[in-house]
């Protein structure tokens, strides 16, 4: 198979494949922005009480469970007049993008009166409360319709093994540079550590350079004829009328343990690298006593670690040819670059400790698209549908449940420990709990996690040959 894999043409020229790989760089410079700044935002400079703002993210978690995988389903449910013109995610996608942008500024918008004094904290808390909740479901809203769509197009835009790896290639580099720039660009610029206002400022920046970013990934996210010719012939075989009801979609969803697996490896991933994100600032300002400016640092030698590795990520997964083993290998070496985070205090310590963390997160970056274009193949072969957008939605409630996840745990550790909000000098104790979120938490979510997928997945690479060829016979490849 890997010889197949090698003689593979490429459908698109070098630009378009770099183009949809930019996507990662337009999500991340404003999901990994959400990520390092709004729990931090909320706590430490509003001063919301971290129960309070914990619950606001468990109760955005519910949200979730029913936004994101009921707007996949309906992605494939409803049919626009755009369709006739051969459209079929981009308009989606247009019409998501810029209330997600503005969502993401509005966030940080809080009314400067509610919270001035301490006293007008205290008073208005559950004013606050509701700006915060309310803010998150927009933006998760306008996010999934986004979301949904143009991960949805991947597998149809990108068809061969080699292509699909090539441009999570592109994508696995600009993510990465995405949420670096994420956070050092408004830091440089913008942001002062406990001042309002400077996150007020730094969120309207993200928001024009993402609409530029977005300006950017449009080629590449564009359905061109292939992708309209590919949903024409899916048309004419009646599949688009045989979309389930949400209920019905969601059982055979949560009964399909080959996705279930992927969904649960991906949720212990992301969720341990996003935990480590959104604890960087705490890291940064009480154990380091650095500010926010340690971070330049710290997510600089993530990259350059994820950077340099990506060459070899890609030789190792055209020379091994498996999805489900390289998975696995960038796990276990995830697990193993948290441990040193667990004890270190100085700067060169978590700089050196970040590179080789960066080194298995581009590794997950590489592999998780082409893993997850598996599981669809694999489902489209067994079902008789192609209906990417269901499952993508499923899988996003998983990425909006692990930041619930991330909040909670960040609050429990904090009162547990007696963090004190707003301050720099933290007691042993305190800086301890950062430790448990940073770290010890998210190494044994992502060992758990990658233990489960070793175990119970099964897409095998003669099982995916075998898919492909079954889904051309059947016209859906």
């Amino acid at each position: 198979m890997t010889e197949t894999i090698e003689k593979e043409k490429f459908v698109y020229k070098r630009r378009i494949r770099a183009s949809y790989g930019g996507r990662e760089l337009f999500g991340q410079w404003i999901s990994a922005a959400f990520g390092f700044y709004v729990f931090f935002f909320y706590e430490n400079v509003i001063k919301l009480p971290v129960g309070l703002a914990a619950l606001a993210f468990t109760l955005y978690s519910v949200w979730n469970a029913v936004n994101d995988p009921f707007v996949g389903w309906l992605m494939e449910k409803i049919h626009m007049p755009w369709e006739k013109k051969g459209f079929k995610r981009f308009p989606w996608m247009l019409i998501g993008v810029i209330p997600w942008l503005l969502s993401y500024m509005l966030i940080f918008m809080v009314p400067t009166n509610l919270y001035i004094t301490e006293s007008a904290v205290t008073a208005n808390q559950w004013l606050i409360f509701a700006w915060y909740l309310g803010s998150l479901c927009l933006y998760d809203t306008m996010l999934t319709i986004y979301d949904v769509n143009v991960i949805s197009l991947y597998p149809d835009k990108f068809r061969g093994l080699r292509e699909r790896r090539s441009v999570q290639g592109y994508g696995t580099i600009l993510g990465i540079l995405g949420l670096v720039l994420a956070f050092t660009l408004p830091s440089l610029f913008f942001i002062d550590t406990y001042v309002a206002q400077t996150y007020v400022s730094a969120s309207i920046f993200s928001v024009i350079i993402g609409f530029m970013f977005f300006l950017i990934i449009i080629p590449g996210i564009y359905e061109d004829k292939k992708v309209k010719d590919l949903y024409q012939s899916r048309i004419g075989t009646g599949e688009v009328q045989k979309v389930e009801s949400f209920l019905s979609s969601t059982k055979r969803v949560i009964k399909d343990r080959t996705f279930m697996m992927k969904a649960l490896h991906f949720f212990g991933y992301q969720v341990g690298g996003v935990m480590l994100q959104t604890s960087a600032l705490y890291v940064s300002a009480n154990i380091l006593l650095m500010g926010d400016e340690a971070i330049i640092f710290l997510l600089g030698s993530m990259l350059l670690g994820a950077l340099i590795s990506t060459p070899f990520w890609t030789i190792i997964a055209h020379r091994i040819n498996d999805n489900r083993k390289l998975s696995v290998i960038a796990a276990f070496l995830m697990f193993v670059a948290f441990v040193p985070l667990i004890f270190v205090w100085e700067l060169i310590g978590w700089t050196i400790s970040l590179f080789f963390f960066g080194i298995a997160l581009g590794g997950h970056w590489y592999v998780d698209p082409p893993t997850m274009g598996d599981v669809l193949d694999d489902v489209a072969v067994r079902t008789g549908k192609s209906q990417q957008a269901i499952y993508y939605g499923f899988q996003s409630f998983f990425i909006k449940f692990g930041q619930s996840f991330i909040a909670i745990t960040i609050a429990i550790s904090h009162i547990l420990t007696d963090y004190q909000e707003g301050q720099a000098i933290q007691q042993p104790l305190a800086l301890f709990g950062i430790r448990i979120h940073t770290a010890i938490v998210p190494a044994i979510l992502v060992l758990v996690t990658a233990l489960l997928f070793w175990k119970f997945y099964k897409l095998t690479p003669d099982k995916v040959s075998e898919n492909i060829k079954k889904l051309k016979e059947m016209g859906l490849r």
